[in-house]
């Protein structure tokens, strides 16, 4: 278990600390204090990977950090490349630099674009909700007989005074 990462929260709902490895469905422990959450997680994670030995079960793999070098090779259309070409010359920075700038925009118009999605996705359901909330308050605003009849008794009482 020393390779695994850990992960360890405190949870209002539990009133103590919760202690799990990201990627293991179903192996959590709870602790009073962070560290006996994490020595309740080294005795459960020992027990579970003993009995998916025990069972031939596959033990999860192990999630590895992977090292990105910030470089890479690619390859494109000479007219796409001449085009970017006369764009950066344009804009007056390099050639590496004005891909990088496209490619950031394109992540942050999607990141925005999936935040505007969500955004319209929760109107639609507070809109939906109003609408059935103003039929059903229609439905009890309707006139009904009794009323009716109230007004009726009403106006002829006025025309008695």
């Amino acid at each position: 278990m020393e390779k695994y990462p850990i992960s360890i929260k405190w949870s209002d709902e539990d009133g103590g600390y919760i202690a799990i490895i990201p990627g293991i469905r179903g192996l959590s422990t709870f602790g009073e204090s962070s560290s006996e959450a994490l020595s309740e997680l080294k005795i459960a994670a020992d027990a579970y990977f003993q009995s998916l030995k025990n069972a031939g079960k596959h033990v999860p793999e192990l999630e590895r950090i992977t090292p990105y070098s910030g470089q890479l090779r690619l390859r494109m259309p000479k007219s796409l490349h001449c085009q970017l070409s006369q764009a950066a010359k344009n804009e007056g920075v390099s050639l590496n630099t004005h891909i990088i700038t496209l490619l950031s925009k394109r992540l942050v118009e999607e990141e925005l674009s999936c935040a505007i999605l969500r955004l319209e996705n929760m109107f639609r359901s507070i809109s939906s909700d109003i609408v059935s909330s103003a039929r059903n308050m229609g439905q009890s605003l309707q006139p009904q007989e009794r009323t009716a009849n109230v007004t009726q008794e009403y106006h002829q009482s006025e025309r008695i005074h």
